[in-house]
């Protein structure tokens, strides 16, 4: 008896202790707007484009990911790739995205289950410490439906070490 308490005990320690350091060092992605996957975690150094990063999500959008079913209530993060940066032009025309003239996407008008979808993007120029975010998947939620992003709103960066 004595044995098997230990065994649950040690157990119990080991679970504890892989959850504490897994959510320190990585994120797990199962979202289709990102290659789905295991991420490390890194410490931001600078921001630049092609940077994977993970950031809370945005509370202007808070309510319509989870009332929308977007994503399941207990998660509070999201992960995008950074496509521009200070100083990086910004146009929509005809719901279509472009960053510095080069065209990123299109802003959908409605999601896939036909739900009115609106678009925060303002026509300009990306001003000091702001970062546009873009998921790589066809209906990703991101920047053409949040805005711009504060960096400091950037929690950290990440490199894909196991894809699915």
């Amino acid at each position: 008896m004595r044995r098997k308490i230990g065994i649950i005990a040690t157990s119990l320690l080991l679970y504890l202790f892989v959850k504490e350091l897994s959510s320190r060092y990585f994120v797990l992605n199962l979202s289709p707007s990102m290659e789905k996957g295991i991420y490390l975690l890194k410490e931001i150094d600078e921001l630049k484009k092609g940077d994977v990063v993970v950031l809370n999500i945005p509370l202007n959008i808070e309510e319509t990911l989870y009332s929308r079913g977007y994503l399941p209530k207990n998660i509070k993060t999201l992960l995008k790739e950074v496509v521009a940066v200070e100083g990086d032009s910004i146009k929509v025309d005809h719901n279509k995205l472009y960053i510095n003239g080069e065209f990123k996407g299109d802003i959908a008008k409605v999601d896939p289950k036909g739900r009115e979808l609106v678009s925060f993007v303002k026509d300009g120029v990306l001003k000091s410490g702001e970062v546009f975010l873009l998921g790589r998947g066809k209906n990703s939620f991101d920047s053409r439906y949040f805005g711009a992003v504060e960096k400091s709103e950037i929690l950290k960066k990440t490199i894909l070490i196991k894809e699915f």
